[in-house]
């Protein structure tokens, strides 16, 4: 590895163009020299405070400047990155912090009283931003009595950069050790297929969705990275969305879920809207369909229109171009999650690890020196992700067709067992959105007397639209089996949705469990 710490990658630009703008953000802006040396202010505090390589330093903003700075500070010293959602509640906060071993916490002044009233560790250095009530010191007086001097850069490809804590869709969320050296191979994956830094032209990035996420985080570093100018989304915003394509060119979005890109294409303000400078929109975190992807090519005429699959373990993952003619779009792949990406091997096997044949549902297992090594303070939990040769186990059940495309079908836990047949949830929800009157969909197996469990269709409808289970049945028939097809429906108004913009279908299929089974 000819870099040996991931804030190398982010240097190497401040060097080659240092008045270029690095980060935008409403009113802020800084150029690369600007953003490095505030990066060198926050390093030489935390050293002043006593922190350590190897110290865990827990951050908790919105999506802002402060993310990334404090981000590269740490790395550059050796410490270990601890990411937290914003929207944690202070049990959680506390919780987090607790199980991560963070010996500091760094948080926006807004959030001051969620950290005064969260459990955590004793003896824990609580960082204000700014000076708050309550807290005897902030960061931004320790910046001002620091220097700019770049700190000793702490060099070892293979010691822990972050521990980034998975959403818990599946359970007690769990952290993920990424190393300095499978972050920067992530980095070099991501510039590499969505061409960023390519023929010597600088990026212009916007992300929507949270830094703070492995999603956001790992295009953050790759527009850095790439020299790029990295626009920061407070949340979505139409209009300061399009406002900053045009104004600033964008070249590469990142908006999640896929249903974001509707909404985007379907606000009134889109129309007439100069977006010839985007070539490449990305999404991720949720299902497509034929009538995103044609929306999209509609409101950005000159970008490719990339979907992927990708978990916080495996760093990098698959990724498809959905317009292309060699591959996507409405007639080739476009329910497919792609192909590998950049320095990684995917295959599907049995439960007893042996590889299967195209065309037939395993689980999905991947290979890359972008995955992670394990996760903290749980070897029980990496041992069973583990296979020979260095594969780890995903937990998605996929299949392979004979071109190399990898077809998502579910979650391992999420497979709906109806009269003695297996129904793949994601198979069934890609038909469902597939309705003109659908936004979104999850779909749940519930009690059933006759069956054991039964298909069911929750269902967010688009505006002004309505629909009744016997339409989606007829429309289900035309695309899949019977014993596929939902048997009920429920309409809700929107989603519970992650800091990812996941749905969280675990949650939501509790809730319907216990209220069929009240019903048998």
């Amino acid at each position: 590895m000819f870099y040996r710490n991931v804030s190398e990658c982010f240097l190497l630009s401040v060097r080659r163009s240092p008045k270029r703008t690095a980060l935008v953000f409403g009113e802020q802006r800084y150029t690369y020299e600007e953003a490095n040396k505030r990066i060198n202010r926050i390093a030489n505090s935390l050293l002043q405070l006593g922190v350590k390589s190897g110290d865990k330093v827990a951050f908790l903003f919105p999506n802002c400047c402060e993310i990334v700075l404090i981000y590269y500070a740490i790395q550059k010293i050796g410490a270990v990155a601890v990411p937290l959602n914003f929207r944690l509640i202070p049990r959680e906060i506390g919780f987090l912090a607790e199980n991560s071993d963070s010996g500091t916490l760094i948080f926006a002044a807004e959030y001051a009283e969620k950290v005064k009233e969260a459990p955590l560790p004793q003896g824990m250095r609580l960082l204000p931003l700014s000076r708050s009530e309550g807290f005897s010191l902030s960061l931004e007086e320790l910046e001002a009595e620091s220097t700019d001097e770049e700190p000793a850069l702490f060099l070892d490809e293979n010691a822990v950069s972050r521990i980034q804590f998975t959403g818990g869709s599946t359970g007690v969320p769990k952290g993920v050790m990424r190393t300095h050296g499978q972050d920067i191979c992530e980095i070099l994956g991501e510039m590499m297929y969505c061409k960023m830094g390519c023929g010597g032209e600088a990026p212009v990035v916007l992300i929507q969705c949270p830094l703070e996420h492995h999603g956001g985080h790992s295009w953050f570093t790759a527009a850095l990275s790439a020299g790029g100018t990295l626009i920061i989304c407070a949340a979505y915003d139409p209009e300061k969305i399009l406002n900053y394509i045009e104004k600033e060119q964008v070249t590469h979005t990142l908006l999640l879920p896929p249903t974001t890109y509707l909404r985007l294409c379907e606000y009134p303000g889109s129309a007439g809207r100069n977006t010839a400078s985007v070539r490449v929109a990305q999404s991720a975190a949720g299902g497509t369909t034929p009538e995103i992807i044609s929306l999209m090519e509609r409101v950005f005429p000159n970008a490719e229109i990339y979907y992927g699959w990708g978990q916080t373990e495996s760093g990098l993952g698959s990724t498809i171009v959905l317009n292309s003619p060699s591959g996507g779009g409405r007639d080739g792949h476009a329910c497919s999650v792609g192909r590998p990406m950049p320095f990684v091997e995917m295959k599907i096997v049995d439960e007893d690890g042996n590889e299967l044949p195209d065309g037939t549902p395993g689980e999905a297992v991947v290979r890359s020196p972008a995955c992670m090594k394990g996760y903290y303070k749980h070897p029980e939990l990496t041992e069973k992700l583990m296979l020979p040769d260095g594969w780890m186990r995903t937990g998605d059940v996929m299949y392979r067709d004979r071109d190399g495309y990898f077809y998502m079908l579910s979650r391992k836990k999420n497979i709906i067992k109806s009269g003695g047949e297996n129904v793949f949830c994601a198979d069934v929800e890609n038909v469902v959105k597939m309705h003109p009157s659908v936004l979104e969909c999850v779909i749940v197996g519930v009690p059933d007397e006759r069956l054991g469990e039964a298909v069911m269709a929750v269902v967010q409808l688009r505006e002004g639209c309505t629909l009744s289970l016997p339409e989606l049945q007829e429309h289900c028939k035309k695309y899949l089996s019977s014993y596929k097809k939902p048997l009920y429906m429920e309409i809700v108004e929107s989603f519970d949705m992650d800091d990812a913009g996941k749905i969280r279908k675990d949650r939501l299929r509790e809730q319907l469990g216990s209220k069929y089974a009240n019903k048998q």
